[in-house]
């Protein structure tokens, strides 16, 4: 089975099982993944990509930035 045909044999079974754990697993290691063949220039997609999807899920329920807000205010204290 080629690279390709596993991934989307997992990531339909993820889907078909709603195992979220296992898909912010695998967002999680694509950049370790790209520093390891050293695609080190990607880094700046992954970011993009991870905030549009944090912006999407915040755009689709209104309820959450506020849900988020003490990890919002913690994060900027961190940062100050």
């Amino acid at each position: 089975m080629t690279s390709r045909d596993l991934h989307d044999r997992a990531i339909g079974r993820a889907k078909a099982e709603g195992d979220l754990d296992w898909l912010w697993h695998l967002l999680r290691s694509i950049p370790g993944a790209e520093d390891e063949v050293g695609d080190l220039e990607d880094s700046g997609m992954d970011m993009v990509g991870t905030v549009s999807a944090i912006n999407g899920y915040t755009r689709a329920d209104r309820d959450l930035p506020g849900t988020l807000r003490s990890q919002y205010v913690d994060y900027l204290l961190e940062h100050l």
